[in-house]
């Protein structure tokens, strides 16, 4: 049940769909509610990972602290620098320490309080809920053409969020609670598979969804749709192949020569293809291209601490500074080191989730593992075409200590020990074999 979600847990979710007219400011400084929720939780995570038994830091949860502390290094390197088209000075120690917030504690907040599947399947109903919440709330906006809530809330508080009303299929681009539609449709789409498994009957996985469909079409967005298409596709083959032995490496197989044909046959590349003919707008997916050619080339002139926020490189009718790229971002603004600690995070967690989940004797742990997997990779292609920032930055990080657990399972006493305190051990891990029915 959802009462059973650790009130942390929830408190950041509720936070992550509250609207930035909500923000409080501190001194010059902006904070929004989810940043809040994260301040007053960050001293409190890091102690139940570092002193309480049962867990301990991995290496994954290190190279995760050592991006966000080689993020705030970076943009603090750069100091005061003068960014938008009015120079508006910002501190670098400022907006690094922000990023630092969002990344890390997000990350912990997830990784400390969800340590046994009863907490994850309770957080995951939360999650569902509030993606059927944030849908509920967009579906009037696009259907009549006015962003109701930030409308309301800027009459209320007087401040003004940025934003466009764009029509796409006749039909209103929404915003929602958040700051941008794609933001919308993202947070929506990232949990697909993760609905889908987290429930047993076929009825209940149809409509679970089909309505996480419903609300990420709202936002109108080509990025957040394929989102969905990536899980949905990936759920497919995970059926159809179910007891096939080296699986995961006949799919790797397969995608390598589909993607080998796909370029032989066709005058533009695949990834030109996707971006331009899979989309909804083909200039948007044309223009991302250029964002990451030109992207690159400050990438590499800048490879060590980057550009800060300093404007970029770029052709003259290219106006807006907007990168609509994390990962591109990263790399061009933090620098390439900082980059690489982030992958590196993301690889240890990975291999840690698939070699515990895959070998576990519970066959929910093993299909949470398998769409937890499903949703970051998802996620992952988006972020070459997605800026994630604000509230949707902490959502990414939070959704990847969703899978802690999994990677670092609660560990029990060994008998005889002689306190609490005592040496603990893993469960011995399973012989591997490939999982049932999920």
């Amino acid at each position: 049940m959802i009462r059973h979600v650790p009130l942390p847990v929830a408190l950041v979710i509720v936070s992550l769909l509250c609207p930035t007219e909500l923000s409080v400011y501190v001194a010059g400084l902006r904070l929004p509610p989810h940043r809040i929720v994260l301040m007053i939780l960050f001293p409190v995570a890091l102690y139940r990972l570092c002193v309480l038994p049962g867990t301990r830091l991995r290496g994954f949860d290190y190279a995760m602290i050592a991006y966000n502390v080689a993020t705030c290094a970076a943009y603090s390197y750069h100091g005061i620098q003068f960014i938008g088209p009015d120079l508006t000075p910002s501190n670098g120690f400022v907006y690094g320490g922000s990023l630092a917030l969002e990344g890390l504690v997000g990350y912990l907040v997830a990784r400390a309080w969800i340590r046994d599947i009863a907490q994850f399947e309770a957080a995951l109903r939360m999650l569902v809920a509030a993606v059927f919440v944030a849908g509920l709330i967009a579906l009037p906006e696009t259907l009549f053409g006015r962003h109701f809530t930030h409308d309301f809330l800027q009459s209320v508080t007087g401040y003004l969020h940025p934003r466009d009303t764009e029509q796409r299929l006749g039909l209103t681009r929404a915003y929602g609670t958040f700051d941008h539609p794609i933001h919308l449709g993202t947070f929506c789409a990232s949990v697909m598979a993760l609905a889908c498994y987290g429930v047993h009957r076929s009825v209940q996985q149809w409509g679970r969804g089909a309505a996480v469909l419903a609300a990420t079409f709202t936002a109108l967005s080509s990025a957040p749709l394929l989102v969905c298409f990536v899980q949905v596709m990936f759920m497919v083959w995970d059926g159809a192949t179910r007891g096939m032995r080296q699986r995961a490496t006949l799919t790797v197989a397969a995608l390598a020569i589909v993607y080998v044909i796909a370029s032989a046959l066709m005058t533009r590349s695949p990834i030109a293809f996707i971006a331009t003919g899979l989309t909804l707008d083909s200039w948007t997916g044309y223009y991302r291209l250029v964002i990451w050619e030109n992207g690159l080339e400050n990438v590499w002139a800048n490879p060590w601490v980057g550009l800060g926020l300093a404007d970029w490189e770029r052709p003259a009718w290219m106006a807006s500074a907007s990168v609509d790229a994390f990962w591109l971002v990263i790399a061009m603004r933090a620098g390439i080191p900082t980059f690489l600690l982030l992958i590196l995070a993301l690889t240890l967690l990975i291999r840690a989730v698939v070699k515990r989940g895959t070998s576990s004797k519970e066959r929910r742990v093993r299909a949470f593992a398998r769409a937890w997997m499903f949703s970051l990779i998802a996620l992952s292609l988006a972020a070459c075409t997605v800026h994630f920032w604000n509230a949707l930055y902490a959502y990414f990080f939070f959704f990847l200590g969703l899978a802690g657990w999994i990677a670092d399972p609660k560990r029990t006493r060994t008998a005889g020990t002689k306190s609490a305190g005592a040496r603990s051990t893993l469960p011995p891990l399973a012989p591997r074999r490939w999982p049932q029915a999920a």
